[in-house]
Formats: structure tokens, sequence, C-alpha cells
């Protein structure tokens, strides 16, 4: 008689969790606990656990860059002296306008 695959999966799953969980600092071990606290918690109340689809998972976004491009010190030359002196003082405004609030 064979084995019920989904009971061998089930163990196979519980295994790996338990071996990830050797692995971890005691931190994290405190949150893995809240979670299944609140997966729990989600039982009880009935709510379904939806999970993404196995190719979403498995699919890597490459994180958000900034569309920069380096441009030398030496650049910012060119608009020393653009603009004519105006005068004050934008510490001293700055501060007058918080000690208005």
């Amino acid at each position: 008689m064979s084995a019920n695959p989904q009971k061998t999966a089930t163990r196979t799953s519980y295994e790996r969790l338990l071996s990830l969980l050797d692995e971890l600092p005691p931190a994290s071990v405190v949150v893995v606990e809240r979670f299944v606290e609140f997966l729990h918690e989600q039982a009880r109340r009935g709510q379904p656990v939806v999970t993404a689809p196995e190719q979403e998972q498995q699919e890597e976004k490459p994180p958000y860059l900034y569309p920069t491009v380096p441009v030398p010190a030496s650049s910012l030359d060119g608009l020393v002296g653009i603009m004519p002196p105006v005068g004050g003082d934008a510490l001293a405004d700055t501060e007058a306008l918080y000690d208005e609030v």
C-alpha cells in the first residue's frame, strides 16, 4: 500500500520548514511564531489563505533604479555667478517662517 501523496508532501514541507527555522537567528524565529499565530487566527475565523501563483513567486523583479546620470562636480563651476546677488539670508528667512507658527 502506497503512502498518501498529500501527507508525504506535507511531511516534506514540514521538515524543510524545520531546517529553515534552525538556520534563523532568535529574533527572526519570534517573527515566524507571530506569523503562525496569525495564520491560526485566520483559520479560526474561517478566512482562506490566499497564495500567489507559483510563476509569480519565481519571477524575480529587478529593484527600482533611479534614472541618474553621473556628472563630474566640475560641471557646477559654470553655474557660479549666473544669478545676480539678491541679498537676504535664506536661513534667517526660514527661521522667521517657523517663528510665526
